[in-house]
């Protein structure tokens, strides 16, 4: 269908001003003094599609309401209320990654656009644009995103050459963010990009807004801020600086609770390189039925933009409180793209009385610092670990484990008995325990423990060769069903155990 024709009427000052702007910019404008002023003219046009680089539009029309004054020096369009800019499709194809804008719309009511007479030059390269400027896209479609409308609310100001575009922009998942825009045809488009809401909001409107989001991450406190800058120029790789703040971050990972979580991320992408620089990162507490923290890191990541997660995690400081002792991982380099990934955690006198605390099992106590090293392996199968070794501090401690569990654990015999008589209340000198943990969460002890019971056969030594198995999902699920996390982690619990359960719910 053809586009809708203006009536003459509603032309005719439109044309007559149009004609003779394009009469004085074919003519020394500097010849005569004069002026003019056109109070309104109203048209509608369907202009031809744009191909511009690596971007594309399609389907453009103008419906513009206009005044225009003008005298030897300059002419001035006054878009009034009503004039609108469609696009029914605009695409940007880079490297092969398209972003397409269905049905863009363009408010220019009371943007100015002028055109200095007295220059040289082209006339684009003499004109201005001021104004408020509204833009409404109705859908968003891109690799890394879910499709949605998004808007625009801001002003513009600059020369053609030279433009910048500031305001807000939402998305409709809630998503909200300052940016500026400066665009200098030919050469660049820079861009800086400022948010800073409530970590909960920006949780859930991103979850709302990108495809990778992960399902079960969900941040309930604190706040965020985002402060990113970028640049495109032509036939270079996208260039980006961001820094991200953390404060207080709380929330939950699948069956994990996380709390105040603060500290700095700074990122740096340039040159087909991404950097990445966690600083000043701390957080309270991390707790999947055991609590670790405070935790500190300090740390770099280094990646191609090729393949940003095949790259080389640095960490120079790795460290957390642990049940009255400190877990420490060492300093060294981490390759991503090579696994198993090696984690070698010191453990230094853990304490284990509270150990033995938050076991789930009643009548469990004892005394002594634990120390050692567990070598932790990550893959894509889980996390494995292959004979970490724990050892008591001297001088050793005291173990008192019931008789019942131990007899449950150990079995019934003539042997047994002695074992299970001297652990109520037994002095050892000597504990070591060698440790490992397959993919499938089967953890094995091998413990080797040396001392006495001094109600026991007159305290005569004993040399105790243990081996103990647990299952370590189902001892977290255990203590996460107990409320030792917290409610909305139990609560998860249970909808895995009994997923049925919900949707029985009236």
């Amino acid at each position: 269908m053809p586009p809708e024709r203006p009536s003459s009427r509603s032309r005719r000052p439109f044309l007559a001003g149009l004609l003779l702007v394009c009469l004085l910019l074919a003519q020394p404008a500097f010849a005569i003094g004069w002026s003019l002023i056109l109070q309104q003219g109203q048209i509608g046009l369907a202009l031809p599609d744009v191909q511009s680089g690596e971007w594309q539009a399609t389907g453009i029309r103008t419906d513009t309401v206009t005044s225009v004054t003008a005298d030897n020096r300059n002419i001035t369009v006054h878009f009034k209320p009503g004039s609108r800019l469609q696009v029914a499709r605009v695409v940007h194809d880079r490297s092969g990654v398209t972003t397409e804008l269905d049905d863009v719309q363009v408010d220019l009511s009371d943007a100015t656009l002028t055109v200095n007479l007295s220059g040289t030059g082209a006339a684009i390269d003499r004109s201005t644009v001021a104004g408020n400027l509204t833009i409404d896209v109705g859908e968003v479609r891109h690799p890394g995103i879910k499709p949605q409308g998004w808007q625009f609310e801001g002003r513009v100001d600059g020369a053609w050459a030279d433009l910048n575009i500031a305001g807000q922009l939402q998305s409709d998942s809630g998503l909200m963010a300052n940016v500026t825009l400066r665009n200098v045809p030919e050469e660049f488009l820079a861009a800086r990009i400022t948010l800073a809401m409530a970590a909960e909001r920006v949780s859930k409107a991103l979850a709302n807004t990108l495809k990778d989001w992960p399902e079960l991450l969900e941040l309930n406190a604190g706040q965020l801020r985002v402060d990113t800058t970028i640049r495109l120029e032509p036939g270079a790789p996208l260039a980006l600086d961001g820094r991200v703040d953390a404060d207080s971050i709380g929330g939950l990972m699948d069956r994990t609770a996380l709390s105040g979580l603060t500290g700095r991320l700074l990122v740096n992408l340039e040159n087909d390189a991404l950097v990445a620089r966690f600083r000043d990162v701390t957080v309270a507490q991390v707790n999947s039925g055991i609590g670790i923290g405070p935790i500190q890191l300090l740390a770099d990541y280094r990646a191609k933009q090729s393949d940003l997660l095949a790259g080389i995690f640095d960490i120079q400081q790795a460290t957390a409180s642990f049940l009255d002792g400190r877990l420490r991982v060492a300093p060294g380099a981490i390759d991503l793209a090579d696994e198993p990934w090696q984690l070698p955690v010191d453990v230094t006198e853990v304490s284990l009385a509270r150990l033995l605390q938050v076991y789930p099992a009643e009548g469990f106590a004892g005394t002594g610092l634990l120390t050692g090293r567990v070598p932790v392996m990550v893959s894509a199968d889980g996390v494995s670990v292959v004979q970490g070794k724990i050892a008591a501090v001297a001088p050793g401690g005291r173990l008192q484990l019931p008789a019942e569990r131990l007899q449950a654990m150990l079995g019934r015999s003539e042997a047994m008995e002695l074992v299970v008589q001297a652990l109520q209340n037994f002095h050892y000198s000597v504990l070591d325990s060698t440790i490992d943990y397959d993919n499938n969460g089967r953890l094995v002890l091998g413990l080797r423990v040396e001392g006495e019971n001094p109600e026991v056969r007159g305290g005569q030594p004993v040399v105790l060769n243990i081996n103990l198995e647990e299952d370590i999902p189902a001892l977290l699920t255990s203590l996460q069903l107990s409320g030792r996390v917290n409610e909305a982690v139990t609560e998860r619990v249970r909808e895995r155990l009994n997923p049925s359960a919900q949707e029985t719910v009236p």
